[in-house]
C-alpha cells in the first residue's frame, strides 16, 4: 500500500503491526468456525470477548490512522472511522456491560452507538461519491434510484418480512430502526456505485463490498432473531470480520490517478439497470402469489425501481435518436445537405471492400475554377448560395450513376460504381456542361467553370486513400492545364501533387522570410533611343534550389490565395528600387505586372498610393501591366480598379496582348495607356510576313487609340530595325539585355549612358505628377 510510505519510518512500522494484528485475528475469526476450536471457545467466553474487542477496535483504528495519514478523500475516511469507532464502541459496552446484566436491558446504549454507525457510513460514501463524481447525469440519476430502490426493496423483504411491532415504544423504535437503516445502507451502496457511472475502481469495489457484507451479516443475524434458529459456527461473527477487513483495505487502497479509474463497459451500463429492474419485477410478481404478499415498504421500493426504469427506457431512446442524429450530420454536409468528406470515404471503404478486382469503380473530384474570387469579390454570403446551387445541379447531374459528397470548400467528389474509364468521362463530361450553364444570384449572371480529376479501381489505387489522391492529382492537372478533365495516368502524378504542395509550402514561407528578389529587364524608348524604364520580374531566391522563376510558384500562389501578398511584396520592392535610381540619378519608371485576382481587390488603389508617397516616387514613374485574363474574370470590377489607378497618374497596359481575347470592345473600354505585344509575333516578325503584318497592324492600331505600343521579345537586330520603322514606341528583349539585378542593371545602363542629376527632391510626394 503506497500509503505507507507517506509515514516516518517508526510510524510505518507501528502500522505494519497492525495490519498483522489485523490478519492474526481474521484467521483466528475463521478458526472458531471449526468444531474443536468452537467447543474451546464456548467454555472460554472470555476468548470469544476478546476477539471481537479486538476486530472492531483495529478496524477503526486502521480507519482513522488512514485518514490522519493521507490527506486524499480524508473527510470521508473520518467520517468512516468515526462510525466504526462507534460500533466499536457499541461492542466492547454490550461485551463488558449488557450482558452481564440479568436480564440485558433493551434498548441499551450498544443500540444507540451501533445505530451511529449508519450516518456516518451515508455520509461517507456520499463525500466519496462526490469527490469522484463532480456532475451527474440525469439517466445517471436513474439509473441510481433504480438501484437503490432495488436493493433497499430486496433488503426490505429480507429485514421487514415477518417482523412484529411487540414491546415497549423505545423497542419498536429501535427493533425498526436497525431494519431500516440496514434497508437505506443497501441502497445508498448500489446507488452510489451507479451514480458513479458502475466504475471499477479498487477503493470504491472493496468499500461497497465490505459494507455490503456487513449488511448482509446484519440480514443474517435478523433472520436468526426472527426465526428463533441459528447457523452453526457463528459465520455471523465471521462475515461482520470479514467485512470489516475489506473495509480496512478499500481505505488504504494507493489513489488512482482519474485516468485509471475505469468506467464499466457500455453493454454493463445497459444490462445492470435492465436487471435490477426485471429483480424488482420478480419481486412484485413473487409478492402476488404468496399468500401473504410483500412487505408494503417493499412493493413500494419495487415499484419505484420499475417507474425509474421505464423513464430511463424512454431517455435511452431519446438518447439513441439523438445519437443517430448526431452520427447523420457528422456525416452530412450543412451548407448542401450533401454527403461530406467522412461520409464520402466511409462509402468508398465500404464499396472497396472485397470489391472483385474486376469490376470497375471510378472516383472523381471536382474543384470550381476561381471561387475564392466570388467570394472576395461578392461576399461570402453569395459564395455559399453559389455553392448551394452547384451541389444541386451537379446532384441532378450525376442522378442515380453514383454518389455525390461536398470534400470542403469548393470541392466535391463523386464515387461512380461501375463506371469504367469510358462511362467515367462521359459522366465527367455531362456534370462541366450542367455546372457551365450560367447561375442567376441576386440579379447576377455568374458563369462557373471547374476542373475534374478522375481515377480508376484498381488502376490507381485499391483503397480510398490512393483513389483519392490520384484523382485530387488529376484535377489539378486538368486545372494547369485547362482542359476540363483529366484522368489520372501513374504514380508521376501523384509525385507532382507532392511537388506541388511542398512548393506551396516553402513558398508561404519563403514569403514570411522575404526570400522574394527583383530582377529588372530594361525598356528602350525607340524615339529617344534612350532606355526610360524597365519591367519588375520576380525571382524566388529558394534557400536550397537556388533562383526559381515565375511560371513555378505563380500559378500555386494564384490558387492558393497568395498574390495579394506577393504583389504588395514586389510593389514595395520594385518602389524602393525606383527611389534609389532616381536618388541616383537614373530616372527610370518601373513596370509591374499585377494578376486578374489583384484586380478583384478594391483596396489595391490605396495600397499604390502609400507605397508612393511612402518612397516619394511620383505616380507616373509606375507601370502597372494587366492581362486579358481580366475579361475571364469580373471585368467591371477590375474596370473600376484600373479607373481609380488611372486618376492617380499610374500608367496601365495590356500585357501578352493578341494572346487572349483581343476584343477591340474591351480595348475601347478598359482605361490603360499601352499596348504591350506577345512575344510570340516579334520574335519572327523579321521572318514571319503575317508575323510582320501582325505586328505593323497592331502598332497602327495602339497609335489610333491614342495608346503607346510595346513590343516584348526583340531577340535581333533586324526585328528592332523593323519596329524602329513601324514606329513602335517601346521595345525589351534579350537583343537588348537580359534581366539583371538592380546593381548590374544600373552599372550597364551608366555605360548605355550618362545619368542625370541625383533627384534629390523626390522625396516629396508627388502621387498625381505625370
Amino acid at each position: 500500500m503506497a500509503s505507507l510510505t507517506m509515514m516516518p519510518a517508526r510510524g510505518r512500522m507501528w502500522l505494519r503491526a497492525g495490519f498483522g494484528v489485523g490478519v492474526v485475528l481474521l484467521v483466528a475469526q475463521f478458526l472458531t468456525i471449526m468444531p474443536a476450536v468452537r467447543s474451546w471457545v464456548s467454555g472460554h467466553s472470555w476468548a470469544d470477548d476478546i476477539l471481537q474487542d479486538a476486530v472492531y477496535l483495529l478496524a477503526a483504528a486502521l480507519v482513522l490512522t488512514r485518514a490522519v495519514v493521507v490527506r486524499q478523500d480524508r473527510g470521508a475516511w473520518l467520517l468512516m472511522a468515526a462510525g466504526l469507532s462507534f460500533y466499536a464502541a457499541g461492542t466492547v459496552y454490550w461485551i463488558a456491560v449488557v450482558v452481564k446484566q440479568d436480564p440485558p436491558p433493551y434498548p441499551s446504549a450498544s443500540d444507540v452507538m451501533w445505530l451511529m454507525y449508519y450516518p456516518f457510513a451515508y455520509a461517507a460514501v456520499s463525500r466519496l461519491l462526490r469527490a469522484r463524481q463532480s456532475r451527474i447525469s440525469l439517466s445517471a440519476w436513474l439509473d441510481g434510484l433504480i438501484a437503490a430502490a432495488c436493493a433497499a426493496a430486496v433488503a426490505s423483504m429480507v429485514f421487514l418480512t415477518g417482523f412484529t411491532w411487540g414491546g415497549s415504544g423505545w423497542s419498536v423504535v429501535v427493533s425498526l430502526a436497525y431494519p431500516i437503516a440496514d434497508i437505506v445502507l443497501a441502497g445508498v451502496l448500489l446507488g452510489a456505485w451507479a451514480l458513479s457511472g458502475w466504475r471499477l475502481e479498487r477503493l470504491w469495489i472493496l468499500l461497497l463490498a465490505g459494507m455490503g457484507l456487513n449488511t448482509v451479516a446484519n440480514g443474517i443475524h435478523m433472520w436468526e432473531t426472527t426465526t428463533g434458529m441459528s447457523i452453526p459456527g457463528h459465520w455471523t461473527d465471521t462475515l461482520w470480520t470479514v467485512a470489516l477487513a475489506v473495509i480496512v483495505a478499500a481505505a488504504w487502497q494507493s489513489p488512482q490517478p482519474t485516468s485509471e479509474r475505469l468506467p464499466a463497459r457500455a453493454l454493463v451500463g445497459v444490462a445492470l439497470p435492465a436487471v435490477l429492474a426485471c429483480v424488482s419485477m420478480a419481486l412484485l410478481l413473487a409478492g402476488s402469489w404468496r399468500y401473504d404478499g410483500l412487505p408494503r415498504a417493499s412493493s413500494a421500493l419495487a415499484a419505484a425501481a420499475i417507474t425509474a426504469a421505464i423513464v430511463r427506457m424512454l431517455l435511452t431512446v431519446r438518447a439513441v435518436e439523438a445519437l443517430a442524429d448526431a452520427r447523420r450530420q457528422a456525416r452530412t454536409d450543412d451548407l448542401t445537405g450533401l454527403p461530406n468528406r467522412r461520409l464520402f470515404q466511409e462509402t468508398l471503404d465500404r464499396d472497396l471492400h472485397d470489391r472483385d478486382a474486376r469490376a470497375p469503380l471510378a472516383v472523381a473530384i471536382i474543384d470550381l475554377d476561381r471561387f475564392k474570387e466570388i467570394n472576395d469579390s461578392f461576399g461570402h454570403q453569395l459564395g455559399d448560395r453559389l455553392l448551394q446551387l452547384v451541389a444541386a445541379r451537379l446532384a441532378c447531374a450525376v442522378g442515380t450513376d453514383g454518389v455525390l459528397a461536398r470534400l470542403g470548400g469548393d470541392e466535391f467528389g463523386v464515387i461512380l460504381p461501375g463506371a469504367g474509364a469510358e462511362r467515367a468521362q462521359e459522366i465527367a463530361a455531362r456534370l462541366l456542361a450542367a455546372l457551365r450553364l450560367s447561375f442567376d444570384l441576386e440579379q447576377i449572371a455568374l458563369h462557373v467553370d471547374a476542373s475534374v480529376g478522375v481515377a480508376f479501381f484498381p488502376d490507381h489505387g485499391a483503397d480510398c486513400v490512393m483513389l483519392m489522391r490520384h484523382a485530387d492529382s488529376a484535377m489539378y492537372i486538368a486545372k494547369d492545364d485547362h482542359i476540363g478533365v483529366a484522368v489520372a495516368s501513374t504514380v508521376t502524378d501523384l509525385d507532382d501533387g507532392r511537388r506541388r504542395l511542398a512548393t506551396l509550402e516553402e513558398l508561404r514561407a519563403g514569403l514570411d522570410r522575404g526570400e522574394l528578389i527583383l530582377h529588372y529587364q530594361p525598356q528602350l524608348n525607340l524615339t529617344a533611343d534612350a532606355v526610360t524604364g524597365v519591367e519588375a520580374l520576380v525571382r524566388w531566391n529558394h534557400p536550397e534550389r537556388g533562383l526559381v522563376y515565375p511560371d513555378v510558384f505563380l500559378p500555386l500562389a494564384e490558387r492558393a490565395g497568395l498574390m495579394g501578398r506577393l504583389t504588395s511584396q514586389v510593389l514595395e520592392m520594385a518602389i524602393e528600387q525606383c527611389r534609389a535610381w532616381r536618388a541616383d540619378g537614373l530616372k527610370l519608371a518601373v513596370a509591374v505586372n499585377l494578376s486578374a485576382s489583384n484586380l478583384q481587390d478594391t483596396a489595391l488603389p490605396g495600397y499604390v498610393a502609400d507605397v508612393l508617397s511612402r518612397h516619394g516616387v511620383p505616380s507616373a514613374a509606375l507601370h502597372l501591366e494587366v492581362t486579358e485574363e481580366i475579361l475571364m474574370r469580373d471585368a467591371a470590377r477590375a474596370t473600376d480598379v484600373l479607373a481609380e489607378l488611372r486618376a492617380m497618374g499610374v500608367r496601365l497596359a495590356v500585357d501578352d496582348y493578341g494572346t487572349g481575347y483581343s476584343s477591340l470592345a474591351y480595348l475601347h473600354a478598359l482605361p490603360v495607356d499601352d499596348l504591350k505585344l506577345d512575344r510570340a509575333f516579334v520574335a519572327h516578325c523579321d521572318t514571319d510576313p503575317r508575323s510582320a503584318a501582325i505586328v505593323k497592324s497592331t502598332v497602327e492600331l495602339a497609335h489610333n487609340l491614342g495608346m503607346r505600343m510595346i513590343a516584348e521579345g526583340v531577340e535581333n537586330g533586324a526585328a528592332l530595325e523593323l519596329l524602329r520603322q513601324w514606329d513602335c514606341d517601346l521595345v525589351q528583349g534579350y537583343h537588348l539585355s537580359r534581366p539583371q539585378p538592380p546593381d548590374r542593371l544600373a552599372a550597364w545602363l551608366r555605360q548605355r549612358q550618362p545619368p542625370t542629376q541625383p533627384d534629390h527632391g523626390a522625396r516629396k510626394p508627388a502621387i498625381a505628377d505625370r
